[in-house]
């Protein structure tokens, strides 16, 4: 249910988790910080498609995916030549329950299908949700987010 990253960023532990902090606080996770970690205590619900906390100016889709996950921990390390290995680990029970939605409608609309190509939409559209919910929301985006927050310049560390 867990999936783990490793990024290493070029910045002071101290000032990463800075960072990172400046970034949950802006996609609406609540955390608590110590000891150069970070562990989120509370993410958004969203139940409408039309509430704000659903969307985000800090990546290319536009969608918040602090939304589709259960936590998110974040360990800052100090490393050689003032780098910092920062370890994230997603909490994703939450993103399998909507995959699980998602796969269950999936079915639904399978079985008003005739055999060969209900069970042939069913296979396709099963592989897209677990791609897109899962490994992509609830995963990859989340880590890019997280490492392209630790690449920007101080100066623009607030200004997505």
């Amino acid at each position: 249910m867990n999936k783990t990253y490793e990024l290493v960023c070029q910045l002071p532990a101290q000032a990463a988790s800075e960072r990172i902090q400046g970034l949950l606080s802006k996609e609406g996770v609540e955390y608590r910080a110590a000891n150069l970690s970070i562990a989120s205590t509370r993410t958004p619900i969203v139940v409408f498609s039309i509430q704000p906390k659903l969307y985000s100016h800090s990546n290319w889709v536009g969608v918040n995916p602090f939304v589709y996950v259960s936590g998110v921990n974040v360990r800052f390390e100090p490393a050689d030549g003032g780098n910092t290995k920062v370890t994230v680990c997603v909490h994703r029970r939450r993103v399998f329950l909507f995959a699980a939605l998602g796969i269950a409608s999936g079915l639904l609309a399978a079985r008003a299908m005739p055999e060969p190509a209900g069970a042939l939409f069913f296979i396709g559209f099963t592989c897209a949700v677990w791609f897109g919910i899962v490994s992509f929301l609830g995963g990859y985006l989340i880590k890019k987010e997280i490492g392209d927050y630790l690449k920007v310049p101080s100066s623009a560390a607030g200004e997505f």
